[in-house]
């Protein structure tokens, strides 16, 4: 029942798509029996009973194609739709409700194929590796309230592991985007579950055939410091600059950049699994408080985009006692890409980008008889991710990326007779890599191919290789 206001809204919404087009069509169609064949002969009289009448209707069907073209490949250089944190057009799109400027129309963006996993070296040996038809799909509403309001609701129908997630109710449900902004003077102000632009990695347009869902795309971005979730943010546009700033509180489950935090918590766990480790009344654990400030500047030019962001963060291990020290971290991030043309024959558009990202933060001593202390050495992690698209025809083409996640987390051995305590460091080392192709059948469905990799290096561990092969059709409405 909890999932069925979600699908009446979605099915009431497609419903709603043919009225909304209808309205764009002239206020005085011709007679029916006048529509076909030779009878029609009389339409020249219809002109000369109101001359003025073909220009009213003509007027805003211009401005309203405008807004409703697809995005070009300049557009979303670097980008993806699924992590597209601008706001809806000015002007309604073809497939909405409403009028011109108050208006709501249909989030839909749906992912399938085959994946097939090659499992080159586990840490359990017995693991097979499988093929896996997927499946995903995320859908809502967004729209207009005026010139100056707009709003985002968008749920997940997630991915999940090899397929397990749709048979007698057992689908996993996310909740992503859920944001009302307002603009003004070149002035945005956004609440609730939102994207920070800032904070989102430069990437390749052709490698986000699964919506950016698994882990050779997805993890690399919130070991960055990618930030979906709960909070507010603020920023003002001048001359390709974007000032802006944000703020989250909350549970740290609530938002993606809590990812980032390392260490030690929970007897192993990383900091955004401790809350999962203990469930009350069928919510996660309450006692932990994770907050995030985030100013950030971007710069945008015909020629290249860069982006700068400080992302200062404090974790409160237990809220239930005042004794525990509060765990305070920094991430400096920075991003650059170009926008090359190039003719060799054919018109060629070439986007290289750069990302780095430096994380650290303070650890817990979770040893028995040593609570509420922290080690006197710090988690930290480096982030570098590099790649290219090349683009052949509009939004279709190929490219790659490679990912590199390097940590070093700090452990404790208390003190042993004459021998002093130590904090010994555990060094791991994670790479990504995706190489993937894209071919746009219409404006809305795309074809994709891709293969990825993934290993991990670690201190003391052997290493683990995998990597995976994908072809999926995908639809972004």
């Amino acid at each position: 029942m909890k999932r069925f206001p979600f699908t009446a809204t979605v099915c009431a919404l497609a419903l709603a798509a043919a009225p909304a087009t209808w309205a764009q069509a002239p206020a005085t169609p011709p007679p029916a029996d006048a529509a076909p064949g030779p009878e029609a002969a009389p339409a020249p009289e219809a002109p000369q009973a109101s001359p003025e009448a073909p220009a009213a209707p003509a007027a805003p069907a211009p401005a309203a194609e405008a807004q409703d073209k697809p995005l070009t490949a300049e557009e979303m250089a670097g980008t993806s739709e699924v992590v597209d944190a601008r706001p809806p057009p000015t002007v309604r799109p073809r497939i909405a409700l409403g009028n011109e400027t108050f208006y709501v129309k249909p989030i839909l963006a749906l992912a399938g194929g085959v994946h097939v996993e090659n499992l080159i070296q586990t840490l359990n040996r017995n693991r097979e590796s499988r093929a896996t038809t997927l499946a995903l799909t995320r859908f809502g509403f967004e729209g207009r309230l005026g010139e100056y309001v707009s709003f985002r609701s968008e749920f997940e129908r997630n991915i999940r592991a090899h397929g397990s997630g749709v048979w007698e109710g057992t689908a996993s449900f996310s909740v992503r985007d859920q944001v009302i902004r307002l603009q003004r003077w070149n002035a945005t102000v956004e609440a609730g579950i939102i994207v920070d632009p800032a904070s989102v990695d430069f990437i390749s347009t052709h490698v986000a055939d699964t919506l950016l869902a698994d882990k050779y795309t997805r993890d690399p971005l919130l070991f960055s410091g990618f930030n979906r979730g709960q909070g507010a943010q603020a920023a003002y546009d001048w001359n390709g600059f974007r000032v802006g700033f944000g703020y989250t509180a909350a549970n740290p489950i609530s938002t993606s950049s809590s990812y980032q935090v390392g260490g030690s918590f929970g007897g192993g766990g990383r900091f955004w699994e401790r809350p999962l480790g203990n469930y009350r009344n069928g919510q996660p654990d309450d006692d932990l408080h994770f907050q995030v400030f985030s100013p950030s500047v971007t710069y945008s030019h015909a020629l290249f985009e860069a982006k700068a962001m400080a992302q200062v963060f404090d974790v409160n291990y237990q809220t239930s006692s005042r004794k525990d020290p509060l765990l305070r971290g920094n991430n400096l991030r920075g991003n650059v890409l170009l926008k090359l043309h190039a003719n060799v024959g054919i018109p060629l558009f070439i986007t290289p980008f750069f990302n780095v990202a430096r994380v650290q933060n303070d650890v817990l001593n979770n040893t028995a008889g040593f609570a509420d202390q922290l080690l006197s050495t710090r988690y930290a992690a480096t982030s570098v991710s590099a790649g290219m698209d090349v683009n052949v025809h509009g939004r279709s083409g190929v490219g790659f990326q490679f990912s590199r996640v390097a940590d070093r987390s700090p452990g404790f051995v208390a003190p042993t007779g004459d021998t002093p305590a130590s904090e010994p460091i555990t060094k791991t080392t994670q790479f990504f890599f995706n190489v993937g192709g894209t071919y746009w059948f219409t404006e809305d469905v795309a074809f994709g191919a891709r293969y990825a990799r993934y290993q991990k290096k670690q201190d003391r561990s052997s290493d683990e290789i995998d990597a995976s092969y994908f072809l999926t059709l995908r639809l972004l409405l």
